[in-house]
């Protein structure tokens, strides 16, 4: 089970922020919550962070990102899927609030094995 409070960034003013946001929309942790326990399903011993970078102003507040495990992009790819799938289709995902990343950890173009 993902503890929030454990995935909080450690940046005093990323974590000023972060709190801000789940202050204000207090529906966000249990979403981040739900999202992260089937992250760690999906996606095993990921490592889970938040923060509230924004690259376009149309960019939602809070990030999700899901370092996956090192793993073949294969096996990525169709943990990507079934993850995305759950997202869009299962979950109540709040876009406008939250953008949640799978992320791999490899080098495009290279496999592993």
């Amino acid at each position: 089970m993902v503890n929030v409070a454990q995935i909080i960034p450690t940046d005093p003013e990323e974590q000023a922020s972060v709190l801000a946001m789940l202050r204000e929309h207090p529906e966000l942790r249990e979403f981040i919550q739900r999202t992260g326990d089937k992250a760690d399903e999906i996606f095993p011993a990921a490592r889970i962070t938040l923060d509230t970078q924004q690259f376009d102003e149309w960019d939602p507040p809070v990030r999700m990102l899901v370092h996956a495990h090192a793993q073949d992009i294969d096996d990525f790819m169709a943990q990507y899927d079934r993850f995305s799938f759950w997202l869009s289709h299962e979950s109540p995902y709040p876009e406008d609030l939250i953008q949640v990343v799978p992320l791999w950890p490899g080098i495009p173009g290279t496999r592993r094995r």
